[in-house]
């Protein structure tokens, strides 16, 4: 075999090996950036919580217009982090599924709200992404047992 067709195989070598070590490095970069996110995403749970855990269950026959707010204003946040990606939604909903339908539907159930012109549900529609998480939360619930067609 002649040097030239050894350095072409050489060379060729080089080139193969240096993509595959491209590549790996890639893939883990990838696996390391999901890690990161993942551990980002979860790490906004606790603020998350802490807001969660001070709304005040609303009394729809005697509404407190800042509580209201406050619960309003807490719901549409967990939602936003979830449709904005900021935090884990699986992780969001294990958590808050339950504590985030009773403080929506609590606050539907508000005919008027002082200070308001219109009522609790008004109130929640003019805040979109709190809507859609509890549509989703319900689609959710109500297709829990559902049987699957074949």
């Amino acid at each position: 075999m002649e040097a030239i067709h050894v350095m072409a195989m050489a060379s060729s070598l080089g080139a193969a090996l240096s993509g595959l070590a491209t590549a790996t490095a890639v893939y883990v970069a990838y696996k390391v950036h999901q890690s990161q996110k993942l551990l980002a995403q979860r790490q906004l749970l606790i603020p998350l919580w802490d807001h969660m855990a001070t709304l005040t269950k609303i009394n729809h026959l005697d509404p407190v217009t800042p509580d209201i707010i406050k619960v309003v204003n807490t719901l549409e946040l967990v939602a936003l982090c979830c449709e904005g990606g900021m935090i884990d939604e699986g992780v969001i909903k294990r958590t808050f599924r339950d504590q985030f339908t009773d403080h929506y539907e609590s606050v539907m159930k508000c005919q008027i709200v002082p200070g308001f012109d219109h009522g609790g549900d008004t109130l929640l529609k003019q805040n979109r992404a709190a809507t859609q998480f509890y549509r989703s939360l319900e689609a959710e619930r109500l297709s829990q047992d559902s049987i699957k067609k074949l």
